[in-house]
């Protein structure tokens, strides 16, 4: 209840990327880069999706990017027995030449994923109702689907195998596909934040705007209002193209999310800690919402580590009035604001994250590995109790076996560490 009174309360650029960011592999999880995730090459890019390019060059300030590895980029990755390695993509090596960004629209092209069957056993009665364990499992209970780099759509002409995957719009994601959870990348440009990969090289995308991105989710969330909360993470890259985005344009970014989300669709920190001093003493005292609580709602988390994620948190302290919340690395676990975390698909880390009752999400299989390899990483995920499993390969595709599944339940199935014996796939959600 008391995260339903919270609601009443008062309260393109040109990038000149070095083969470390454009040639990066799988997604974390898997031992490679986050932002260069792929699924198969015979997919290709959907009708009316966006290209991102560059008017006039101005090399005078390039510079080369940092290069970082570990816990605090996106690109390490955890293995099943706890090894870390890789580096960000977003993070990469990089020569930043910034200038006038420029859209146009690529036509003609036929997206492999559009009309991609749903997956796994529905659960789907024809009864569009709450689900009966409403008052009894919560948030932490659910393992859903997600997808890596979900506006992705391949280029013409691939600059590197990893950029050869298009996922299905985002509508499609949800209806067709029991996709819950997206990861989106920002950017911003002259007249607003837009959503793409990489600057000229792999700029292909299913929703250039951020704010066509929200709309296309608030669209199906509102047409199916007792949906499982759909979580939307933000990676914040500025150096893969557009302006540069300060403290005041994050200010900027959440003001567009809560311009397109009314308070009673968002789940944010402050309904997490209504009544509570912050996030963790919230999940500490009561741990997370029940499901009835937050059903039709739409949940945004920060997906970058930088100094973006430190003003996000105002220095790491809290997010009180945020719209987003913050991933907690492990070195932040036990930090005021932590509630999410996004690891590798096993290791100490993850049964540190469940001990303290921390949201965890992963990266399981991108293009480049075998179908033992996906299958291998999604069984250790799925075992390992991880909340999210985010994906290129949402739906079959052509020329590999292996694709995000889950047979016991679509969208979502009971988490296996942290769900009661009474859950069921039914119970989660039944639309």
């Amino acid at each position: 209840m008391r995260h339903v009174l919270a609601k009443f309360l008062p309260s393109a650029a040109l990038v000149i990327t070095t083969c470390a960011l454009a040639c990066g592999g799988a997604p974390e999880g898997t031992g490679a880069s986050e932002g260069d995730a792929t699924s198969d090459g015979s997919q290709t890019a959907s009708d009316g999706a966006t290209t991102v390019g560059a008017s006039t060059l101005d090399t005078t300030d390039a510079s080369a990017g940092p290069q970082t590895s570990g816990s605090e980029t996106d690109g390490a990755t955890t293995d099943a027995t706890g090894s870390t390695t890789g580096a960000t993509s977003s993070d990469a090596a990089t020569t930043d030449v910034t200038t006038d960004v420029t859209t146009d629209v690529t036509t003609d092209v036929t997206d492999a994923t559009t009309d991609a069957p749903t997956t796994g056993e529905p659960t789907d009665t024809g009864v569009d109702t709450g689900g009966p364990l409403d008052d009894v499992l919560t948030l932490d209970h659910v393992q859903v689907k997600g997808t890596h780099n979900s506006y992705h759509q391949e280029p013409l002409i691939p600059f590197d195998p990893s950029h050869e995957y298009s996922h299905a719009p985002l509508d499609v994601q949800l209806e067709s596909q029991g996709v819950r959870a997206f990861e989106l990348d920002i950017h911003q440009a002259p007249g607003g934040f837009q959503v793409y990969h990489i600057a000229v090289i792999d700029a292909v995308t299913s929703c250039l705007s951020f704010s066509d991105c929200m709309e296309t989710i608030k669209g199906w969330s509102d047409a199916h209002p007792l949906h499982l909360p759909i979580f939307v993470w933000l990676e914040i890259k500025d150096e893969t193209g557009g302006q540069p985005i300060d403290a005041s344009d994050l200010l900027l970014l959440e003001d567009e999310i809560r311009s397109t989300f009314p308070e009673d669709q968002l789940f944010t920190p402050d309904d997490l800690s209504a009544g509570y001093p912050n996030v963790r003493a919230a999940l500490e005292a009561e741990g997370w919402p029940t499901l009835g609580d937050v059903r039709g709602q739409v949940m945004f988390i920060m997906l970058s580590v930088d100094e973006h994620a430190e003003h996000l948190t105002s220095g790491f302290t809290t997010l009180a009035g945020r719209a987003m919340f913050a991933r907690a690395t492990p070195e932040h676990f036990d930090d005021p604001w932590a509630a999410v975390a996004k690891l590798g698909t096993g290791g100490q880390d993850v049964v540190d994250a469940h001990a303290r009752r921390l949201l965890i999400a992963t990266n399981v299989c991108g293009a480049g590995e075998s179908d033992d390899e996906c299958t291998g990483a999604l069984e250790t995920a799925k075992a390992s109790g991880l909340h999210m499993l985010k994906d290129d390969f949402p739906a079959p595709v052509n020329n590999m076996e292996y694709f995000l599944d889950f047979p016991d339940g679509n969208p979502a199935r009971c988490n296996p560490v942290t769900a009661p014996p009474e859950c069921t796939s039914e119970a989660l959600e039944d639309l």
